[in-house]
């Protein structure tokens, strides 16, 4: 097995090039928010709104998300949670919308129930990544058709943007990067229904990279190795190991 100390090269030549603001706080797209809101109906949390007030087709984007997570944190209700949650799954999904109604089904089912376990989540995703993580998949999915590879990037988005938010977005290209990079069995992508020791050594490597490439000057995001590594996994089909 390859060492898991030192940060890759083309890691750091994506640093390099590539400043916060950019990376991660302007990364976003143009999406089609009115088929969303179709979708979604009229449930709490919604309507999705673009960053220009649009309800039709607007930007979206990790700064616009990190708006609405002190909010998410803050409200009793879980109203604003499953707002965010809502933002998240559109931002992570765009314009696929295979498993969309399964989902919106799932909280549909029970919103109160879906909204104080979103809200309980946010909160969590802040200082105890492990908690949060096994609060939505404490042996199955909390919420049906809701894994790790979506989740994850809810309990991301609830930080807000800090640099220093422990919980990361995990999905199977990120972890399809990782295992090339250390060949360590852990981040083997052989299901993206994973376990939470998985999540944590992913992001326990992801913050340490971080780490070595920070300076006074320039204090890197454990968010800005995850980017990286999800522009690295664009094949992860392809590179997936035999079971």
């Amino acid at each position: 097995m390859k060492a898991m100390t030192n940060y890759p090269d083309s890691l750091a030549a994506w640093v390099r090039e590539h400043p916060r603001q950019e990376a991660i706080h302007s990364h976003g797209f143009r999406l089609n928010i009115g088929k969303w809101n179709t979708l979604v109906g009229h449930l709490p949390g919604t309507p999705l709104v673009g960053e220009d007030g649009s309800e039709n087709i607007g930007l979206i984007s990790r700064g616009g998300l990190f708006r609405l997570a002190e909010e998410a944190q803050k409200d009793d209700s879980g109203t604003a949670a499953l707002g965010l949650f809502w933002n998240s799954l559109a931002w992570g999904t765009g314009s696929s919308h295979r498993n969309t109604p399964g989902r919106v089904r799932a909280v549909a089912a029970d919103t109160t129930r879906s909204a104080h376990l979103l809200r309980d989540a946010a909160r969590l995703a802040v200082n105890d990544p492990r908690a949060a993580f096994l609060l939505l998949k404490p042996g199955r999915t909390a919420l049906k058709y809701w894994g790790p590879n979506f989740f994850t990037k809810f309990l991301y988005f609830a930080g807000g943007g800090d640099v220093d938010h422990p919980s990361l977005i995990v999905d199977a290209r990120v972890l399809a990067t990782l295992y090339a990079e250390t060949e360590d069995r852990i981040f083997r992508p052989l299901s993206t229904s994973y376990p939470v020791s998985t999540y944590l050594a992913a992001c326990e490597l992801m913050q340490g990279w971080a780490g070595e490439l920070s300076s006074p000057e320039r204090s890197v995001g454990a968010d800005e190795v995850e980017r990286w590594a999800f522009s690295e996994g664009r094949g992860w089909r392809r590179r997936q190991p035999n079971a």
